[in-house]
């Protein structure tokens, strides 16, 4: 489905025909609410608080919505909602990890416009690939950039061409900033790994 628009693409969302919104529903919900869990778990590894992640996933299915025309269809939909999600955390949600985050500023016209397709989805808290408290200590001690290229890397397994669409940084810089993520996380859980029977090789 595409949405015409003029000249430059919109802030908003286009005017659209009962038919075009349908398809416009129909797309959201065929592409991108299949990463709606996705999208939270990976809210709740990258704020550490289960609460500011569901309004982390929430607002980023908000975003995704409403910017949904700029989305072509059949393209790397989890890519593009990552990106998304990325984008909102740090425009939005840096600070509500220490305070809390005010509903006042989400765009309620996108609010409005998204409740009849996905009003209350029910997200599910990890069960699989959950960490232990040690291993989730360690990955929130990472400095942002790092923690971000892990957790795309290796717990959602994005390709580097992917891991460069989201963040928007040459695929080198992320080779070496997860070469040195895994280095300071090797560190960080040597003990750990120890003490849970693992075999330490020799650097």
């Amino acid at each position: 489905m595409e949405i015409r628009t003029r000249g430059r693409k919109p802030k908003k969302m286009p005017e659209m025909t009962p038919e075009e919104k349908a398809a416009y529903d129909a797309l959201f919900e065929r592409e991108i609410m299949p990463h709606a869990s996705s999208v939270y778990h990976f809210a709740v590894r990258l704020v550490g608080d289960r609460d500011v992640a569901r309004d982390l996933a929430q607002e980023t299915l908000f975003r995704a919505y409403r910017f949904l025309y700029q989305y072509k269809p059949s393209t790397n939909a989890k890519a593009w909602v990552f990106r998304i999600l990325r984008n909102t955390f740090i425009n939005h949600y840096r600070k509500a990890i220490k305070q809390p985050y005010s509903l006042e500023e989400h765009n309620e016209e996108a609010i409005y416009a998204a409740e009849d397709t996905y009003a209350y989805y029910n997200y599910q808290d990890p069960v699989e690939g959950n960490f232990g408290d040690e291993v989730t200590k360690a990955l929130m001690q990472l400095p942002e950039d790092f923690r971000l290229i892990v957790m795309l890397a290796d717990i959602e397994g994005l390709s580097y061409k992917e891991i460069s669409q989201i963040l928007r940084i040459p695929v080198g810089t992320i080779r070496s900033r997860l070469h040195r993520a895994r280095k300071i996380l090797r560190e960080l859980l040597v003990d750990y790994a120890a003490s849970q029977g693992y075999e330490i090789a020799e650097d």
